[in-house]
């Protein structure tokens, strides 16, 4: 795959990310504005949850494999930029793995749940702000503002 196209395709992930915040502060948001399905909205929530570890599991790989055939051909430098990224990648990973683990498994701890939903959604922003919108921006894909 190549990274213009990784690039774009990882933007879904960012979509998910979003709604997976909107159905998470639909139902446990403000008091006064709370939705009027809330069950529906966590049933979706939860199945797009899955959806969203999939997805980001899945474009992880197609970035470690593109860094490997781009490295393969000589053309690839770990800079501070592609650090970040793969740092953050992998730190969205465990972070996910944690609140998965303190829904299913460790339940003492679901207090925090919320706060590591809020983690993920503004880390995947993040994560694709330092690399693809900044790809998008070094290869003329997209003109920055300004």
């Amino acid at each position: 795959m190549h990274a213009l196209t990784k690039t774009w395709i990882s933007l879904g992930l960012v979509v998910i990310a979003l709604f997976e915040f909107y159905t998470a502060m639909s139902v446990f948001g403000d008091k006064k504005e709370r939705a009027k399905n809330p069950k529906l909205l966590l049933n979706l929530h939860r199945a797009a949850g899955y959806v969203f570890a999939v997805y980001f599991v899945w474009i992880s790989w197609v970035c470690v494999d593109l860094m490997k055939k781009l490295y393969a051909a000589g053309n690839y430098a770990l800079d501070a930029r592609n650090f970040g990224h793969g740092a953050l990648a992998i730190a969205l990973i465990l972070v996910l793995a944690l609140k998965l683990a303190f829904i299913r498994r460790y339940r003492n701890y679901r207090p925090y749940v919320p706060l590591l939903g809020i983690i993920l959604a503004a880390g995947t922003l993040l994560l694709w702000g330092i690399s693809g919108w900044m790809y998008l921006i070094i290869t003329g894909g997209m003109s920055a503002i300004g």
